[in-house]
Parts: C-alpha cells; structure tokens; sequence
C-alpha cells in the first residue's frame, strides 16, 4: 500500500503549523525567572505533531518511508540532499546545560513539550508547584534549548514541505491538498420508521 497519500495529508498540517509561525509573538513574560515569549509554545503546537510523525521511521507518514516510495516513481535528489543535511545536523552535538547532547534529542524534547503544552494547564501546574512538560524539558537542558529545539523544528518542517511538493509533482496532484470531503451518511435503515428518516434529513447542525 502506498504511504504518499498519507503522508500528503499529514503535510497539509505541518503546511498550516509553518503559516502559523508567522503570527505575531505574544507578551514578554517571566516563567521560572527566565523571560520568554508567551506565546512560542502555542504557536509550535500545531507543528510538533504532524512534524514528530514524520520524523518517526516506523510512522505510517514517515519521511523516510514516503522518501523511498517517491524514488521508485522519479528522481528525487534536491529534497534527498536536504533530509541528508537535516539528518547530519540532527545527529551533530551542542553543548547545553554543560552537556554534549545530540540535537536529535533537543528536537525530540521540543516536539513534545510544544504537542502537550497547554497554556492553562502549565500556569495550574506553576500556581502548585508542579512540573509539566515543558518545565521537565527546561528544567533537563535550560531555555536555550527551546530556542534550538524551534529552529530545529521549523528546519524539519520545511524539508517536509520540500518533500510533499515533490511527490505532488510526481502524482500531478495540487501543491497544496484541498480538505477531505465529508463522509457521505449511511443509507437509511428500510426497517426505520419513515417519521425518523425524515428528521434526521432536517434536523439542525449540532456541529460547530
């Protein structure tokens, strides 16, 4: 089975994580006596999942995986060069907190400190005295890994992006995958009453 349609669709979301990196960057505010952007986390939250799928190997929407398929169906050096440089750089070391870490692992704590990050949640946690994700990733490495674990990930995300317009390419499929269509609704039970078909035809929208 082909991974190139599913890992198209989990690109229409690192798609819309990047445009939202542009917003604007919230209030300075001093979080365990460091200042930092309030609003930072919020914004990398969109993109640290479909981002952390990608870079999964066993990742039904792998890179590595939707990678290899679209070598069987064209060239595709420019984009592997770039997962080759992104791949280097990952597995190259910073020191941080006076550690030699690898940023592969910076990343990885990044990504999930922004996939579980909850804004009221994280001042609940601080108004008693607990640790959250994001505290438990500060307090391990120090703020600035943060501010390499967001380079890092929109570096990711763009070799991702780089990657979904090569295989739309290939596919002759747009750049940019319109949204699903919904699910038409099942056919109606013959054995239901005639009075309840016609309800659930006319029936408001409780959805938002």
């Amino acid at each position: 089975m082909s991974v190139l349609p599913a890992f198209r669709r989990n690109a229409v979301h690192v798609r819309t994580g990047l445009a939202g990196l542009g917003a604007d960057a919230g209030p300075l505010q001093i979080d365990g006596g460091q200042i930092r952007d309030a609003n930072q986390m919020e914004r990398f939250k969109q993109l640290a999942i479909p981002v952390r799928r990608a870079l999964k190997a066993t990742d039904r929407v792998s890179f590595a995986g939707a990678l290899a398929e679209l070598k069987t169906l064209r060239p595709a050096d420019a984009v592997a060069a770039q997962w080759t440089a992104l791949e280097a750089e990952l597995n190259g070391t910073v020191n941080l907190g006076g550690r030699k870490l690898q940023r592969r692992l910076v990343l990885e704590g990044f990504l999930n400190a922004a996939a579980f990050y909850n804004q009221l949640e994280h001042d609940r946690a601080r108004s008693h005295d607990r640790a959250d994700e994001y505290d438990n990733f500060i307090q391990e490495w120090g703020t600035a890994a943060e501010s390499l674990g967001a380079q890092l990930a929109e570096d990711a995300a763009r070799v991702i992006v780089a990657l979904d317009g090569e295989i739309a390419a290939a596919l002759g499929e747009p750049e940019i995958l319109p949204p699903p269509e919904k699910t038409p609704p099942p056919p109606p039970d013959p054995k239901e009453p005639l009075w309840k078909r016609i309800w659930m035809l006319i029936k408001p929208d409780s959805t938002p």
